[in-house]
């Protein structure tokens, strides 16, 4: 009989294909699915007598470190440690996950002794080193009292582990630096004394300096570009400090966890503000790539579609951008939908006059659901008549009252009505029907996008968990979140932020399309290449 010897290497055979199976569904945004694989892991970790190999540990922290999931990092960890996983790595990136997460004691105690192991290389002592820092620097911007004396000894402990860091190696540890120079000049602000330090101004000049000169063949890192525009910040070069950040946020290698730090920085130490300032613009820019690299929800103020992203992101090169302007673009074209009581109802969106009909109507018209407007002799329990209903623009900071039903579907068919303004929204972009937009293939996986003001909040792109399901010739189904208040939203692709659908309700057992047997918990979109078809038919004749 052969006995199969019982060691790591065949106990997790299958090491690669978790890390990659991971990979797959944080890239994809999977949380639920991400949060599985990483479940199923820590079963198999609680029950195995050999630990898991050093690399695809290293591998599968630092992939759900990028994506922040700092939860399932910190129960994977501590799974990983007791299994018998001791790599130094291993153990600071459970000290990361827990000082994320707000567990700064318990993340100090597995820094300290990560430093009190003589085993631990170099490299790691500098960066649990710099974790430290960050726990100290966290404690005294959390508090928020710059006077209280325990206060001034957290900055002064966070700028010493900083400092000694970057001192012993200035090439090799730049961000140690430039947290250095963000901690004095905060202390600076704040009026403290710190004792002996750095000049902040030399100290960054120092470092921007280096990073500039590198040569060609050694090449600036992402980190190096997050360094360098804070060292423009620190010397009030704010166009400098735009560029090292578009640099940082194009780079491939940037993930969420990246730019939330970068962004953290600039808010908790550097405390720039995001409605007035020269630098103001570089948070709006940060928020908007860390949206893209989280597929999360943004709520948009009117200052943000306004041009924020304008300044940042203009040029047409950046694809990533461009591509988040034009869903801002989109918002402007989104309206929430009230009485004359201000009871908010759903959401509504305009579209131009001529996609849909002849030249007998002339404009930017308005759609929204049945059940949101409904005609006097086709009254729909909950909603409002049309000329008891108001269209406000977030977006523009302008409302507008409706002026005429064109044409309306019942609830239980298309759901769908279609209205004009008393005026239309000078500013408006209507939403496209060309060029034309990706269509459902029903491999990989696509995704859509609505913008709407759920719970009759304020004006929200939905991109979480956005999977497109399915899609016949009437019915959209996709997973993008949605709240009451969110019916009559648009639904885009994409690809091209192109209008392909009206998103008129969500159920966790909505019928499957094709005549496939049982449920699932979907979102329903009207296609909007079916509402023109019956607006099209309705008008046949009437002229």
């Amino acid at each position: 009989m052969t006995v199969t010897p019982n060691t790591a290497a065949a106990v997790w055979s299958d090491a690669a294909q978790l890390v990659n199976n991971l990979s797959d569904e944080l890239g994809s945004f999977e949380w639920t699915a991400a949060e599985s694989v990483c479940s199923k892991l820590i079963d198999r970790l609680n029950n195995s007598v050999q630990p898991f190999p050093e690399d695809p540990a290293k591998q599968i922290l630092s992939r759900l470190r990028r994506k922040r999931q700092f939860r399932l990092m910190e129960l994977v960890a501590d799974a990983l440690i007791r299994s018998g996983q001791s790599s130094p790595q291993v153990r600071r990136q459970y000290a990361q996950a827990m000082i994320d997460q707000g567990n700064l004691t318990s993340a100090e105690m597995v820094l300290n002794s990560l430093l009190a192991d003589s085993r631990t290389p170099t490299w790691e002592r500098a960066e649990a080193n710099g974790l430290l820092g960050r726990i100290y620097k966290q404690l005294f911007v959390q508090a928020n009292a710059p006077h209280n004396p325990r206060q001034q000894e957290n900055i002064r402990k966070a700028i010493a582990y900083y400092q000694e860091v970057y001192r012993s190696n200035p090439q090799g540890h730049p961000w140690h630096g430039i947290n250095t120079v963000a901690l004095l000049a905060r202390a600076r602000r704040d009026e403290l004394s710190i004792g002996e330090a750095d000049d902040e101004q030399q100290l960054a000049d120092q470092i921007l300096t280096a990073i500039l000169q590198k040569p060609d063949a050694e090449g600036v890192t992402p980190w190096d570009r997050a360094t360098a525009a804070e060292a423009c910040i620190a010397m009030n070069r704010f166009a400098d400090a735009g560029e090292q950040l578009l640099y940082f946020v194009s780079d491939p290698a940037v993930d969420a966890f990246e730019i939330a730090s970068l962004l953290r920085q600039l808010t908790e130490v550097w405390q720039i503000a995001s409605d007035s300032g020269p630098a103001a613009v570089l948070l709006t820019a940060l928020r908007a790539a860390l949206l893209k690299r989280e597929g999360g929800q943004v709520e948009l103020q009117q200052r943000d579609i306004a041009g924020g992203l304008e300044a940042v992101f203009g040029h047409d090169r950046y694809e990533p951008f461009s591509w988040f302007q034009t869903g801002l673009k989109r918002c402007t074209a989104v309206a929430r939908i009230e009485d004359i009581a201000g009871r908010r109802i759903g959401t509504g969106f305009l579209l131009e006059a001529a996609d849909f009909f002849d030249d007998s109507v002339d404009g930017p018209v308005l759609l929204t659901n049945a059940h949101v407007i409904s005609p006097a002799s086709d009254p729909y329990p909950g909603s409002i008549r049309p000329e008891t209903a108001s269209a406000v623009f977030e977006a523009l900071g302008t409302s507008y009252r409706i002026s005429k039903l064109l044409w309306s579907s019942p609830v239980a068919k298309l759901d769908a009505t279609l209205v004009t303004l008393e005026k239309m929204p000078p500013s408006a972009s209507p939403c496209p029907l060309k060029p034309q937009a990706e269509p459902f293939v029903g491999t990989g996986k696509q995704r859509v996008y609505v913008i709407g003001y759920p719970l009759g909040g304020v004006l929200s792109i939905s991109l979480h968990d956005s999977t497109w399901l399915d899609a016949d010739d009437t019915f959209l189904h996709y997973r993008t979140p949605t709240e009451p208040g969110s019916s009559g939203s648009p639904v885009f692709d994409q690809k091209y932020w192109t209008l392909i659908g009206l998103h008129h309700r969500g159920k966790t057992n909505t019928p499957r399309l094709h005549g496939l047997p049982g449920t699932y918990e979907a979102n329903e979109a009207i296609s909007i290449t079916t509402i023109r078809q019956a607006i099209r038919e309705s008008m046949k004749g009437r002229h």
